[in-house]
């Protein structure tokens, strides 16, 4: 090989941190070392005072740039909204969690409970909060149902008409799975929600609105004003085609643009569950791993916009909205394995649904739908304008839940309390209760940066201990004078729902997630995207 010819350079590599004096246009080049650092910046070095000087007027440019200043924010921030990177789904991105707790707080088979799920989403944490009460509960429950997004409401309406008149239980829960989670469904199952619907509409609109029968003693009304014929409709009809849902589902879920970010997910799951999570995503139906899905024959219009697009991220997964180790426990009482975590949750949500199937067809409940802001409601009731749906002037909540409106992007604190707590019943056990999810986000040190590398390695934060951090994002958000205002307090110690996810229900505040083994600590962090910066909150009346 013939030998390169020397070439040297005008500009020879840096030997030592060289002189920052360098205008191109002005042909100044300082050869010098640096000697003297910028004491502001301490980025680049001067070989005199008189280089510094010379250069001030370039220098000040970085010296002095916003992304300095101690008071730099990121711009979701500044604009209030959710950043691109987090996103919520239909299905839930937290645990279902009995709101009502009744063996630490009421204790009273016999007491009737008012509940508000303001902000509902879907029905997991109704569904949990019902199953949770003693077997010989006796009392009679008055539940508020809203959501702001239409096509939310509209599957909990779906939802509740099939638990509640599909006379064989578990033909209903069946039937509720597949709607609530799965792509395609059995054209029987399609036939029995069309039935469902066109005469819940031709009753509800023959009885200008009054209650709809759930069962032999529970009803269900509407405070909707329009939108839902026209979900009602999109859901039953057969224009939206197989390969079109197909689809569709494949262009969001199995973007090849994101094939990295799969296998950065797979790379962390066990070889079986590698396979197990990828036949989910292929197929899009809830099913044990080896069970037969030819049936399955009609799309679930429900998973999908009026305009046929995919409603939810390309990473959506139920896993999310239901506690792991229950799942598996269960699942594996009907035969199914951990490695086949979904065939655990198709038992484990089969079993839930029919025990709320029992609950709805032998406890006098109420449910009344409404899809409004969360905080015109109280208005609306104090006027006595809901008085005819069961909420007079006086009612009055012994559970408001919130879910995570209390996150600045959404709603925020002071604009979730001021409204909701004189709706707060004055016992000892009533509580609002909800949860921040992006704090983090608006709060230095919310997330332990060193080690989490910008979420792709979010599971690090289970062992962060973000107390401190948490307390002084509730002070940026004047939570000392919200308090005094509502005549509130803030629970120290819960009794409700754990400060943090896998937290003691009753720990400190600065109690970390709880993994007693190898095998939660893959459970959870694994086959789950929690942030685990979640953090709840429990108010209660201050006197």
């Amino acid at each position: 090989m013939n030998k390169l010819s020397e070439v040297k350079t005008s500009h020879p590599a840096p030997k030592c941190i060289p002189c920052a004096n360098v205008q191109p246009k002005q042909d100044i080049i300082c050869k010098k070392s640096g000697k003297h650092m910028c004491s502001a910046c301490r980025l680049v070095s001067y070989c005199s005072k008189d280089c510094q000087k010379a250069h001030w007027y370039r220098h000040k440019l970085d010296c002095q740039n916003p992304m300095r200043s101690e008071d730099w924010q990121p711009s979701w921030i500044k604009t209030g909204r959710i950043p691109s990177f987090m996103t919520e789904n239909e299905w839930g991105n937290t645990p279902a969690t009995d709101m009502v707790n009744h063996a630490y707080n009421e204790k009273d088979a016999n007491k009737d409970f008012a509940l508000a799920f303001i902000a509902s989403g879907d029905l997991r944490h109704v569904l949990r909060s019902l199953n949770e009460l003693p077997p010989d509960y006796s009392g009679k429950l008055n539940i508020l149902l809203n959501d702001i997004n239409i096509p939310i409401v509209c599957r909990n309406i779906v939802l509740l008409l099939v638990l509640g008149n599909v006379s064989d239980p578990a033909e209903a829960a069946d039937i509720a799975l597949h709607f609530w989670y799965s792509l395609f469904m059995p054209s029987e199952y399609r036939m029995q929600i069309t039935c469902i619907l066109n005469t819940f509409l031709c009753e509800y609109i023959a009885s200008d609105g009054s209650p709809t029968r759930l069962g032999p003693h529970s009803t269900f009304s509407l405070c909707i004003t329009g939108g839902l014929n026209e979900f009602f409709q999109h859901y039953i009809s057969s224009s939206f085609s197989i390969q079109d849902a197909q689809d569709e589902y494949n262009r969001v879920r199995n973007a090849p643009s994101r094939l990295d970010y799969r296998d950065r997910m797979y790379a962390g799951l066990k070889p079986s569950h590698r396979v197990a999570f990828e036949r989910y995503r292929r197929f899009g139906i809830l099913l044990p791993f080896g069970a037969m899905n030819a049936h399955f024959n009609c799309p679930n219009n429900s998973l999908f916009s009026l305009e046929g697009k995919w409603w939810q991220t390309d990473y959506a997964d139920p896993l999310e909205g239901w506690d792991i180790a229950a799942i598996i426990t269960v699942g594996k009482r009907y035969g199914a394995t951990a490695e086949d975590i979904y065939g655990c949750l198709y038992f484990f949500l089969s079993e839930q649904l029919r025990i709320f199937i029992r609950r709805l067809r032998t406890t006098a409940t109420t449910f009344t739908a409404f899809c409004m802001d969360a905080c015109d409601i109280p208005k609306h009731i104090q006027n006595g304008l809901f008085s005819d749906l069961n909420f007079p002037a006086s009612s009055r909540f012994d559970r408001i839940v919130v879910s995570n409106i209390f996150d600045v992007n959404y709603v925020g604190i002071e604009g979730v309390l001021r409204p909701w707590s004189p709706l707060l019943a004055e016992t000892k056990n009533a509580a609002i209760v909800g949860y921040f999810m992006n704090w983090f986000l608006f709060q230095k040190d919310g997330l332990d940066l060193s080690v989490m590398m910008f979420l792709s390695m979010a599971d690090a934060d289970a062992l962060y201990e973000n107390s401190r951090s948490f307390s002084k994002f509730l002070q940026t958000q004047g939570i000392s004078g919200i308090l005094q205002k509502t005549k509130l307090r803030l629970r120290e110690k819960h009794r409700i729902v754990p400060q943090r996810i896998l937290a003691p229900l009753q720990g400190p505040t600065n109690a970390l997630p709880e993994f007693p083994d190898d095998d939660t600590w893959y459970h959870y962090t694994k086959l789950t995207c929690f942030s685990w910066a979640e953090r709840f909150v429990e108010f209660e009346r201050a006197n």
